[in-house]
């Protein structure tokens, strides 16, 4: 039913395209950084909790005015009190943008694939391979003709993600639903033709 689902709105979000930028490519990138805080020990020291940063360089195309499809790829490195983890990603993605001009909402649809390690201080260090689909609403602002800046806000995703723990070849499964209110990020988007 999840698949069914994903691919009703993608068909839904295709058969609706209006009104802009037709048969010009997208070379974005876009940038978050979450600081992870402080926490406050047992014995009264305050810890840094860590923080991740994520880079996520795409190429588009706009097939139809409004209507773009693209692939990105991405690099994410969390680091806490644990220790740290590297996720490689490649995430095919669908943007409908709504109305015209040179400012406008968007829905993204993408679809992620990524891969990594996790080095853990006491040593249970595993490998990661996950699969993540989401739909994020965003904004779109068109600064000049070949520049643009977009933002997303919040996103509703499904993550399946599989760990093995590297000393004992454990494995955990793990199947979710997630709705975020801030789930921001910032990006660039430089346009051309061919």
């Amino acid at each position: 039913m999840n698949k069914g689902f994903f691919l009703f709105l993608l068909l839904l979000l295709s058969g609706v395209a209006h009104a802009q930028y037709s048969g010009q490519w997208i070379l974005g990138e876009r940038l978050n950084f979450v600081n992870g805080g402080r926490v406050i020990t047992e014995t009264g020291e305050k810890k840094n909790n860590g923080f991740m940063f994520k880079a996520a360089p795409s190429l588009g195309y706009f097939v139809r005015n409004g209507l773009a499809v693209g692939v990105g790829v991405g690099y994410e490195y969390m680091k806490d009190v644990n220790g740290h983890q590297n996720t490689f990603e490649v995430t095919p993605f669908l943007r409908y943008d709504f109305g015209g001009g040179r400012m406008r909402p968007f829905l993204l649809a993408e679809s992620s694939f990524g891969w990594g390690k996790s080095d853990l201080n006491k040593g249970n260090d595993a490998r990661h391979y996950l699969w993540t689909p989401a739909l994020k609403p965003g904004i779109w602002i068109r600064l000049t003709d070949h520049l643009a800046v977009q933002a997303t806000v919040m996103s509703l995703r499904y993550e399946r993600s599989r760990i093995t723990d590297l000393k004992t070849d454990e494995v955990w499964k793990r199947d979710r639903w997630k709705f975020r209110w801030l789930d921001i990020s910032f990006g660039f988007d430089l346009m051309f033709d061919f």
